[in-house]
Order: structure tokens, then sequence, then C-alpha cells
């Protein structure tokens, strides 16, 4: 965990815009329909997300389409809560914060099928620009501590990215998208069915062009998924999916293409492989049963020049893999109209080796293996005593290998004030066990870390203030502890930080007409390192935005997307010392436009920072300018 010296920035007023803007919209009203949305993130079994007790944001496939945004980091940036870390360009890293707990303790499943990987020495956290947002049906985010639900590195919360649905037969659709410095991105996907089977398919493969300087990365990727329903009981799907790229980037901390003393660059070759199996019974109308199965590997061959000349961080290279396997079966049962439980068990078994090195004249080796199986067991109870009360709890008990067994519970309650406010409330608890890289690195593993723990809790307000006006307001609070923090005296990962973060979130969404629709949204979040004058890195105390997208006609569609991002605190060594820095806020501007004028055809031109603000996302990175897109799509069939 990072740390460098509390910095105080003013406090910005950009955000009382959000005042101004609910007194305009009382003055519109008009209906709109809404089919119910279902939720299958943060709970054992699907449900609405208008039952849902915790923080929960979906972002549909429409949602996606009109936002065209180049990146999966984009598209979370308009999401409140949700905080994003990025090394400027397309070979840089970039990984999301949830309500200010470090990038880590937010678990990224696809499809969900967990991705985080705990050989890299980011201590877990996944790189975003590895998910293609074209391939993406809809992405569903829940907020505070899911460890009741998924164990161990759901501390701040859970992102789960799903795919296009097998058994909604789509026509094939060919995607071919061009930009400006060598942006290229061509996918191609069809899904059919065929009586009780359903089969989807995606492509894709992606250059980000080098946007930055010495920065860039190359993706392909392919994708699989059935479903077969061979009775009306009875439920089988497969997912299979690969990904293999390369990218390249100045080295973190460098001073990157604006300070560093260096030309060299970070190179880095990965490849990501995840199948899953799962069968759906329903043994009657009270009891439902799933049975899941899931392998999820990733490899890469990294090298770095390190920070060059100076010796703070030397010269380095691993080759790691790791493989997950993973085994769940969950029980649905009905116990009565209002009351309905879910247990069962899973099973984990992770492997994760390294070899590799640090050059400080002669070659030290790093290298690592490790192991460990955990053996989970949990139960959750969904009651409605009352017909506005809705009642959730969870508890769940976890066995790892070499660490204490951990107990996790989580108790959420929603209450329908009115026909038009609902109150909702969320106290959790998580955990999660330390990295392979923190305990194994041959130079600075520490293999008697403790597992980082969190207990947290929320309460927020969701008013239809109008017909077409949506008010959701939540506080949170979180206490984390034992934190894993690297220690120069010792020249180790030691525990030893205690952080409490603490904000609020705020999100508009206005309909006044069906062509036209608009999204505000606001998150302020204070850190602090409890009994230390310091303050974690990289994440701002105040985010704010707005889109609309507007139909102009049956053919055009118009939309923006304004994002302010307040001051960062920083780091970097490229002058031999650590140095801690303030990044400038920033506000940005995209613009998009997209034309149909039939419906197996459609041209999407997109701007990227409109006004070209100038930047950095981190220091001596800087965000890139003013880009052009455009996208052609075509579909066959129907």
């Amino acid at each position: 965990m990072g740390v460098g010296v509390r910095l105080h920035a003013p406090r910005r007023k950009e955000c009382r815009w959000l005042c101004l803007v609910l007194v305009v919209f009382a003055a519109f009203s008009s209906a709109e329909g809404q089919l119910e949305t279902v939720v299958v993130t943060g709970s054992f079994s699907p449900s609405p997300l208008s039952e849902m007790t915790a923080s929960t944001t979906v972002i549909d496939y429409d949602e996606l389409q009109r936002l065209n945004k180049q990146l999966l980091s984009d598209v979370l940036r308009t999401v409140p809560g949700l905080l994003i870390e990025e090394q400027g360009g397309g070979g840089g890293l970039t990984s999301v914060s949830i309500r200010g707990g470090e990038a880590n303790f937010t678990q990224i499943l696809l499809d969900g099928v967990a991705l985080n990987d705990p050989t890299n020495s980011r201590g877990g956290s996944h790189d975003l620009r590895n998910i293609n947002p074209y391939s993406v049906a809809r992405i569903e985010i829940v907020r505070g501590p899911q460890s009741a639900v998924y164990g161990s590195d759901a501390m701040a919360g859970v992102i789960n990215i799903i795919s296009l649905d097998p058994r909604e037969s789509r026509p094939a659709t060919l995607r071919m998208e061009m930009g400006e410095r060598g942006y290229r991105d061509y996918g191609f996907s069809a899904s059919t069915t065929m009586d009780q089977l359903g089969v989807a398919i995606d492509l894709s493969s992606r250059e980000s062009g080098e946007v930055i300087e010495g920065s860039r990365r190359d993706i392909d990727n392919i994708g699989v998924r059935a479903r077969w329903q061979p009775s009306q009981e009875n439920q089988l799907s497969l997912q299979v999916r690969h990904l293999e790229g390369e990218r390249s980037s100045y080295p973190e901390q460098s001073g990157g293409p604006l300070f560093a003393v260096s030309d060299a660059l970070d190179a880095g070759d990965f490849r990501q492989s995840t199948v899953a199996l799962g069968w759906d019974s329903e043994f009657g109308p009270r009891w439902q049963s799933r049975l899941s199965g899931s392998y999820f590997s990733q490899a890469e061959d990294y090298r770095s020049p390190g920070v060059f000349p100076y010796s703070s961080v030397p010269a380095n290279g691993s080759e790691t893999d790791f493989e997950r396997e993973q085994l769940s079966w969950v029980n649905t049962l009905k116990l009565a109209q209002s009351y309905q439980l879910n247990l069962g068990a899973d099973y984990r078994d992770e492997q994760g080796n390294s070899a590799g090195y640090v050059d400080v004249g002669v070659q030290l080796p790093t290298d690592y293996r490790l192991a460990r199986k955990t053996t989970g067991a949990f139960l959750e109870l969904r009651a409605q005593p009352l017909e506005a009360l809705l009642l959730q709890s969870s508890v769940r008990y976890d066995s790892p290998d070499s660490f204490d067994d951990e107990t996790t519970v989580r108790l959420g309650a929603r209450f329908a004030l009115s026909s038009s406010v609902t109150l909702l409330t969320n106290w959790g608890e998580g955990f999660k066990l330390p990295s392979y890289f923190a305990l194994g690195h041959g130079l600075v593993g520490n293999p008697e870390l403790l597992p980082e723990t969190v207990s947290a809790w929320d309460a927020g307000i969701e008013w239809q203030a109008l017909q077409s006006v949506e008010i959701t307001t939540s506080a949170f609070f979180n206490a984390y502890d034992d934190l894993i923090d690297f220690d120069p005296e010792t020249f180790t990962n030691v525990n030893r930080r205690r952080v409490e973060s603490k904000g609020v979130e705020w999100l508009v969404h206005w309909r006044p007409a069906d062509a036209l629709t608009a999204k505000m949204h606001a998150t302020y979040t204070d850190i602090e390192v409890v009994g230390e004058d310091v303050m974690l890195l990289g994440r701002p105390e105040w985010k704010a935005g707005a889109w609309l997208d507007w139909q102009l006609t049956p053919q055009w569609r118009l939309g923006f997307d304004y994002a302010w991002n307040g001051a960062v605190p920083a780091s970097s060594l490229h002058t031999g010392q650590s140095v801690v820095s303030v990044l400038d806020d920033y506000h940005r501007l995209d613009w998009r436009l997209s034309w149909q004028p039939a419906p197996v055809f459609n041209a999407e031109l997109a701007v990227d920072n409109l006004l070209d603000a100038n930047y950095e996302t981190a220091v001596g990175f800087p965000a890139p300018g003013r880009m052009l897109r455009l996208a052609l799509t075509w579909q066959y069939g129907g």
C-alpha cells in the first residue's frame, strides 16, 4: 500500500451543481415504464434490483452502447463510488478502487469467474485494459464488503462483467473501429438458438496504437458460451474464453515520457484462459440447486529496466503462472412465500509460481512457488416479514491452508418508507488472504503475513422524486485493518496499517422524454491512515460527472459525457528519491454521434477528450489528448 506526505487540497465546489440540477428537474415530469432488472451478483441466487439491500449499480447493454467508450475503465468512471487508477497509455496498468479501498480489494468477475491474480506485484488487482467493453452485455457493481458471499478478495466490493446471453438469438455482427495514432479494434459476435440449445461466440482483436509515447497494447480474444435445457427442470451451461496479448510502457514511477531519464521500457507478454461449467436443476417447487465449476489461468513474461540510473528500482523480470480451480454447490429453498434460504459449500484450489530476478550488478533470484486450498460453507436468509420491509443476512465460514479460519457476516435491510422513498442500510465484514507476491517474493516476501480485514457499513436513500427523476444517495464507512505495506527498514512486507475511508455518493437519473436520458453522479471520499500523518496515493477526494443521450431522429443519436476528477496525490522516483506531488484536477468532455440509416448498419463517430484537456494520470504520464474514432457495424440475419 503506497503512502506519502499528507497533502491538504482545497475542497472543490464544483459538486454544488447537483443542488441546482435538482431544482431544475423539479420542473419536469413524464411517465416511464421499466422492466424489472435481475441481478446475479452479490447473492447466492438471482434477485431483482428492487430487492437488493446492498448499494448496486447495473449498466445494461443499451447504456454501454450509448456511452460508446473505448475502455472499460472509462465506463466505470460513470459509476459513483468507483475511482480509477491508471498509468497513461495503452500499455499502462489500469485498476479500480471502490470507496477508497485498495484496487486489490475489488473482486473482478467475468461471467462469475474471478480474474484476480495473486502472483502480480499489485497484490492481485486486475488490469482493466485486458477487457474489451464491446464484448460486454452488462456490468453489475455491488459496493461494500462481499466476503460473506465470495470469500477472500471481495473486501471493498465486486464488479461482474457479463457477456452476451447465448439464450438470446442475435444476428451476426461485425464491428470495425479505427482511430488516430494507430488505434484499431475489430470484433465479431453472434448467437443462435436451436430448440433447447443456445450458442454465442465473440472474437476481437485490438491494437491500442501509441497514443502516449512508448505505451501500447495488442490483444486477441475469443469467447464461446452455450446453454442447453434438456428438460424444464434442468439446464447446463458452458463458457470458454482465451486471451493473448503484449504490452509496453515506461516503468511505474519512472517519470514517464515527460521526466524519465531513460527511454527503456517495460515489456510483457501475457495470456489468460477461463472455463466454466454449470448445472441448474429444480427438484421441486421449493428447491432449486446449482452445481458449478470453473478454471482460471494466467501467465505473464514481464521484463523491466527499472528506474534508470538509480538503484531504488533496479532492473527486474519474472515469468509467472497462476491457476485457480473452483467448485461450488448452492441450494435455494423457498421456506414460505416471503422467506428464502440459500445454503451450500465451495472449494478453491490455487497454485502460483514465479521465476524472477532483480539485477543489482548480479542477478538475484526472486523465485517462489506457492499453493493453497480453501474450503467454504455459507448460509443466506432473505425474509420479507412486512410488505415494505426486506431483510437479508449472510454468514460464511472459510478454512484456508496455513491461515486461521475466517467467519464473515453481512446484514442488510431495505424499507419502503413510501411509494417513492426507499431506505437501505448494510453492515458487513471482509477479509483478503495475502497475495503470493507479498508472501513469497525472494527479496520482499514475508510468509508470516496475516490476512487483511475490513468492517463496514453504509446507508442510502432511493427517491423517485418525479416520474422522470430518480435520485440515489449513499453514505459509507470502511475500517481496514492489518493492511500490508512495504517496510524499507526491514526490506520486507509487513502488516501495520489501519485505514478508514468514509464518504457520500450521489446519482441522479433523469428521463424527461423517451428520446432524452441524462445521468449525473458525484462521489466524496475521505481516506485516513489512522495514527499517521500520511495520505494514500492515487485516489481523489472528489469526483463528479454527467452524461446525456439524445435520440435526435430515428436515425441520429447524439451524446456527451463530462467528467471531473479532483486533485490526486502521487509519487515518483524519477529524481532518484521518492517525491510526492499533487496532480491537478481536470475536466474532460467526450462527444459521440451515431447514424443508423438501416437496421443492419450503424456508423459511430466519437471524439474522446473533445476539448483536448491537458492533465497527467501519473507523475510524468500524460493523458491522451483529443482522439477521433470511427466505428462501422454490420449485422447479418436476425
